[in-house]
C-alpha cells in the first residue's frame, strides 16, 4: 500500500507532504475590539463582528491584552457606586429630617411639646436657649 504523503521523484529524493508552513500570511481577523463567541462542539472560536475563524490560544493572548482596562474600568465602577452611594445616603438623611421637621411643625401647631428623650420632662422648643453640631453617625 502506497502512502499519499511520501513521494519519490526521479532522483530518488524523497518528500514528505504532510506538512506545510505558511510564512508571511496576514491575520484574518483585523478587528480592533472583537467580540468572541466559542462553538464548544467543534473547539472553535469565532469572531462575531468578521466571522472569522481564531485560533484558541490567538484569542486568549487578546483577552490578556484587555484584562487591565477591564481592571480599570472595575475600579472606576466601583468608585462610581461608593460617590453615588455617599450621595444616596446623605438624600436620605435630609429626607428624613425633613420628614422629622413637618411632622414637628404638624404637632406644634395642635399645640403639643416634645419631651426630653433623657429624663423624660417635656419642654417648650422656644425656651431653646444653645445649639451644637449634630454627632457624625
Amino acid at each position: 500500500m502506497e502512502n499519499p504523503y511520501i513521494k519519490e521523484n526521479e532522483e530518488g529524493v524523497i518528500s514528505f507532504d504532510l506538512l506545510k508552513i505558511e510564512h508571511g500570511i496576514k491575520k484574518i481577523c483585523k478587528c480592533e475590539t472583537p467580540h468572541y463567541e466559542i462553538d464548544k462542539t467543534n473547539r472553535l472560536v469565532l469572531c462575531r463582528d468578521c466571522g472569522a475563524i481564531i485560533e484558541p490560544l490567538e484569542a486568549l493572548l487578546t483577552i490578556c491584552k484587555w484584562t487591565d482596562s477591564f481592571t480599570e474600568y472595575q475600579n472606576r465602577a466601583i468608585e462610581k457606586t461608593i460617590v453615588f452611594q455617599e450621595l444616596a445616603n446623605k438624600e436620605l438623611r435630609r429626607r428624613l429630617k425633613n420628614a422629622a421637621f413637618k411632622d414637628m411643625d404638624e404637632h406644634y401647631k395642635e399645640n403639643l411639646h416634645p419631651h426630653c428623650p433623657k429624663c423624660g420632662e417635656q419642654f417648650n422648643p422656644i425656651k431653646i436657649d444653645r445649639w451644637s453640631r449634630a454627632k457624625e453617625e
